[in-house]
């Protein structure tokens, strides 16, 4: 029976629905690499789990969190550790040692049937001493020879790389800038130049890749590590246009309401049939964190019988004050990573648009300009781009406003945030 998850990533019989978008990623990584969009706490990570945990027939699946990952010479021995945590895949690279220059004999040596975490730790050591050097070329040779084990086993080697911007930003913010290059062009060429058939890959995570990788080429152009002529070939689209790009929504509201119900029941709490429309007008959009958390904390509050003025006061003082901030306090932090100028428009649009809850682009814009003292428009579409993925917040063409895809968000930033200066 499913139980409330609040902080892990929801595994086996606590990973809830999304079937169909599992369905249509499977399908799609016949032919395609994906690229999962989402702000954070919407799933992503569970859903690659998921797709780790239950394979599609057809599939070697290999998951990988690049979160704490800091320079590509990491990055691929971590690669090559969890593919030889693969018992197919790691007998059939020691039957054909020899035709992958990456792996030394001593590691084949210590390739069997079983193998402990302790030998894993002393394989990535080895890898990684054997990589540094010219791992560009190798790891293509690599990469190389295991679609072709893939190929003749007539299955697809499927990359699941959860928190793949984190390991971009680790490397700029550590001026690696030249590793920073060879790494794109790597991860740009064993996609586009190799024709690998049986190769896919899937990346997501929770940081914006939008917000990373936004300033790499011009940083790359300012430490001569490009050329001007070169700034097209490194853009976001060029590196990332084999991806297909997937996006994940919100539950719709008759999974949410069959969610919390599950969720009371596992915990053999008895409600009513009006709860779970109160806990969705609460939360708003049906992010299932949000959800989620608020059953979590109403769990713990509750007592007696549980009425919707009860799970409105868990909301407003447990959710929304300080025996949550924790859990919130991301959102703010996020901001900091968009330099001084944007954090400031971002904070003052973020409390206009909690205070108004629609509003126009122009009058977000004249709220930018006066926050920021800019005028630059281009500066202001991408500080919103950032603010949706970030902040849950959306725009709707047809009536041009944005508006608060969470209400929670929006609560908690009003409840611990003074009124903006800004007066339009």
């Amino acid at each position: 029976m499913i139980k409330e998850i609040v902080g892990p990533i929801p595994r086996d019989e606590n990973f809830y629905d999304r079937k169909d978008l599992i369905k249509d990623m499977w399908n799609i990584t016949d032919e395609h690499d994906i690229f999962l969009i989402g702000p954070r706490r919407f799933g992503k990570s569970g859903i690659l789990c998921r797709m780790h945990d239950i394979p599609e027939k057809g599939f070697k699946v290999i998951f990988m969190d690049c979160e704490k990952l800091e320079d590509p010479y990491e990055f691929f021995a971590e690669l090559l550790v969890e593919v030889l945590k693969n018992k197919t895949l790691r007998l059939k690279i020691k039957d054909c040692a020899n035709s992958i220059p990456l792996i030394p004999a001593k590691i084949i040596d210590k390739v069997k049937d079983h193998i402990s975490e302790i030998e894993l730790s002393e394989i990535k050591v080895a890898f990684r001493e054997s990589i540094e050097k010219h791992w560009k070329e190798e790891s293509i040779r690599c990469i190389k020879e295991l679609n072709k084990l893939a190929y003749e086993c007539n299955e697809k080697i499927l990359f699941l790389l959860d928190e793949f911007p984190s390991l971009l930003k680790h490397m700029i913010d550590d001026g690696e800038y030249h590793e920073t290059k060879l790494f794109l062009e790597w991860f740009r060429a064993i996609r586009l130049d190799l024709n690998l058939t049986n190769t896919r890959f899937v990346i997501a995570g929770s940081r914006n890749i939008y917000t990373v990788y936004r300033n790499i080429p011009d940083l790359l152009l300012e430490k001569g590590e490009i050329k001007n002529s070169q700034l097209t070939y490194f853009s976001l689209p060029q590196v990332f246009n084999d991806f297909r790009k997937i996006s994940i929504e919100p539950f719709d509201a008759g999974t949410a309401k069959e969610f919390i119900k599950e969720l009371f029941a596992s915990n053999q709490i008895t409600i009513e049939e009006d709860i779970p429309e109160k806990i969705l007008n609460l939360i708003g959009s049906p992010v299932p964190y949000f959800m989620q958390l608020l059953i979590s904390e109403t769990k713990r509050a509750h007592g007696g019988n549980l009425t919707p003025k009860k799970i409105e006061k868990i909301y407003n003082e447990r959710i929304l004050g300080p025996t949550c901030r924790y859990y919130f306090d991301y959102y703010e932090d996020r901001l900091k990573e968009y330099g001084q100028i944007n954090e400031n428009g971002a904070k003052a649009i973020v409390t206009e648009l909690s205070k108004a809850g629609k509003l126009t682009k122009s009058e977000l814009f004249d709220i930018f300009m006066l926050a920021t003292k800019s005028e630059d428009s281009s500066k202001f579409d991408d500080l919103m781009n950032d603010l949706e993925m970030d902040f849950y917040i959306k725009f709707d063409p047809g009536n041009n406003n944005y508006s608060f895809l969470s209400k929670v968000l929006s609560d908690w930033w009003l409840r611990w945030h003074l009124p903006s200066r800004i007066r339009r």
